[in-house]
């Protein structure tokens, strides 16, 4: 092999490992939000019915 044929294949895996990497962090830091979203979306819905003091039974709706 060449020269020119290790550096370029040495470019590749080192692009295919930064991909990799990023396309991780992406998904975990999705993740992460999405789980943040419900859990508004859940107190939200939960504090939407009047009729029932959920504070009392559910001291993590304070937070």
């Amino acid at each position: 092999m060449d020269e020119q044929t290790k550096q370029r294949l040495r470019h590749i895996r080192d692009a295919t490992e930064v991909n990799t990497r990023h396309q991780q962090g992406f998904v975990t830091r999705n993740s992460v939000e999405r789980h943040e979203r419900a859990s508004v979306q859940i107190k939200s819905e939960v504090m939407e019915n009047r009729q029932i003091d959920y504070k009392s039974h559910m001291k993590w709706l304070k937070n």
